[in-house]
C-alpha cells in the first residue's frame, strides 16, 4: 500500500465508519422490553434493591436495556454501593445512548475490517459450569500491535463494542429463558506470546485499558477469565498486568498449569472448545468448536503518518489538571475532530452556553467519556458528531492520572456548517 492509498483509506474510514446522529435517547424507546419466559430466580431483597436503582435511572434506561438482571449486575459489582453505581451506571446509559448506539449494535453484521483480525469468540453454554457461556480469546496470536499501528483507538473500540455487546445480548437472551444470572467465561489462549517490549507495552497500555473499560461498561458480564496455554514466563507478565487490573478483574483470573487440556474439560464441555487445540499425533479429536484463527497485519498498511502536520494546534494539559477544546457551533452543525496524544488520558465532549463553564457537570455530555485510554497514540483518533444544540462545545481532556507528565495533544478540531 503506497503512503497516498493508505491516505485516501483514511479519508473515507473518517466519512464512512462512524456516520451516525446523536439523537438523545430516541433511537431506541421503539424497542421492545425483555419478556421473561420463567420467573427470575432473584430474591426478594435484591428486587427492592434493583427497583429502587431503576427510579434512579429511568429517565436514561432504554426498555433494551431494563432488565432485573442487568441491574444486579451493577449491584453486585458495586457492593450495593449506590453512591457509586448511579453516577458509574448513568455514564454507562449515556454512552449507551450516544451516537455509538450501542442497544442496535449486535443487530448489524459482523463486517468490521478489523473483525477478520479479531476473530469472534462465542461458542456456547460450558455447561460443566452452571449459567456460563464460552468465549474463546486468542490473545497470544492476535496481532494486538499491528492492530494500534494500523487503526485508531476508538476505531478498535466500534470494532470490539460489538462482541461486547453480542455477549451481552447472548446473555440477557439466556438469563430471559432460564430465570438463571448468566456470564460469560472468557477464556484467553496465550500460546504464541512473546516477552519483549511490544508484550509490556502493550499490557501495561492498550490492554489495559481495554480491560479497565470492560469493567467499567461491562460489570459483572464476566464470570472468570481462564487462561490456558500459558508460557513458561507467565509469573513475570501477571506481576506486571495485575497492579493495573481493576480489582474485582484480579479475583477473577483463573490461570490453568501445563495439564490445562485436561482441566478445561472440568469446567467446559469438549464441544465449546476449540478444535484447534486437538493434538495432531493423537488419534481422538477430543475439542470440537470450530473457532477461526485471526490473521496478522501487514506491516504496509500500518500507519505512516499524513493526518496531522505543523499546522495542527497543541493543547498541553499538566499533571493532575483537566484542558478543554472549545468550538462554537450552532445546532445541524458538523463538529469534526482529529487528535494525538503523548501519554493516557481521558476524554469526552460536553455542550455549555457558557464559555466560562468548567465544572462538566453542569453540562450535557454529547460524546461519551472514555475515562482510561492509552497513549502515547500511534494512529490519531478522528470522529465527528451532528451538533444537537447552538453554543459552546467543549472537547475535555483529562491527565488527573498523571504525578509528573504534561499531557501534548496535538489536534485539528473544525465545525462544518
Amino acid at each position: 500500500m503506497t503512503h497516498i492509498d493508505q491516505n485516501i483509506r483514511w479519508r473515507l474510514l473518517r466519512e464512512t465508519s462512524t456516520a451516525f446522529t446523536y439523537n438523545k435517547w430516541t433511537a431506541f424507546r421503539s424497542i421492545p422490553k425483555w419478556k421473561m419466559t420463567v420467573t427470575p430466580d432473584i430474591s426478594a431483597e435484591d428486587l427492592e434493591q434493583i427497583n429502587l436503582l431503576r427510579e434512579h435511572v429511568k429517565d436514561k434506561l432504554t426498555p433494551y436495556y431494563d432488565t432485573d438482571f442487568n441491574l444486579l449486575r451493577w449491584l453486585k459489582g458495586h457492593n450495593y454501593n449506590f453512591d457509586q453505581i448511579i453516577p458509574k451506571l448513568r455514564n454507562h446509559l449515556e454512552f449507551r445512548a450516544s451516537k455509538w448506539q450501542l442497544d442496535t449494535v449486535a443487530d448489524g453484521k459482523r463486517d468490521h475490517s478489523i473483525h477478520e483480525h479479531w476473530r469472534p469468540g462465542l461458542t456456547g453454554d460450558a455447561i460443566r459450569t452452571p449459567n456460563a457461556i464460552v468465549n474463546i480469546e486468542q490473545s497470544g496470536t492476535n496481532d494486538y500491535w499491528g492492530m494500534l499501528h494500523t487503526y485508531p483507538i476508538n476505531e478498535i473500540m466500534h470494532a470490539r463494542l460489538y462482541d461486547l455487546e453480542l455477549m451481552l445480548r447472548t446473555v440477557i437472551e439466556r438469563e430471559r429463558k432460564t430465570g438463571q444470572q448468566t456470564s460469560i467465561m472468557y477464556i484467553m489462549d496465550l500460546n504464541g506470546l512473546s516477552y519483549d517490549s511490544r508484550l509490556l507495552t502493550l499490557l501495561t497500555g492498550a490492554l489495559s485499558g481495554i480491560s479497565a473499560f470492560m469493567a467499567e461498561h461491562y460489570v459483572e458480564l464476566i464470570h472468570t477469565f481462564v487462561l490456558v496455554n500459558a508460557p513458561s514466563f507467565i509469573s513475570a507478565i501477571w506481576t506486571i498486568v495485575r497492579p493495573v487490573l481493576p480489582e474485582r478483574t484480579k479475583n477473577k483470573v483463573k490461570i490453568l498449569g501445563a495439564n490445562w487440556r485436561k482441566e478445561i474439560l472440568e469446567i467446559a464441555a469438549p464441544e465449546v472448545l476449540p478444535s484447534y487445540w486437538n493434538i495432531p499425533e493423537e488419534k481422538e479429536e477430543v475439542f470440537k468448536a470450530n473457532v477461526l484463527r485471526s490473521i496478522p497485519f501487514d506491516l504496509e498498511g500500518y500507519y505512516k503518518g499524513g493526518l496531522l502536520d505543523d499546522s495542527s494546534d497543541l493543547l498541553s494539559v499538566p499533571a493532575r489538571k483537566v484542558g478543554f477544546i472549545e468550538r462554537d457551533a450552532v445546532q445541524g452543525n458538523t463538529l469534526r475532530w482529529i487528535f494525538e496524544t503523548d501519554g493516557h488520558f481521558a476524554y469526552a465532549i460536553f455542550f455549555t452556553e457558557k464559555s466560562d463553564e468548567i465544572d462538566v457537570s453542569k453540562m450535557v455530555q454529547v460524546y461519551p467519556r472514555f475515562n482510561k485510554v492509552p497513549g502515547p497514540t500511534y494512529v490519531p483518533l478522528q470522529d465527528h458528531i451532528v451538533c444537537p444544540y447552538s453554543g459552546k462545545y467543549k472537547i475535555w481532556f483529562s491527565n488527573e492520572h498523571a504525578w509528573l507528565h504534561t499531557l501534548k495533544v496535538h489536534h485539528k478540531v473544525v465545525v462544518e456548517r
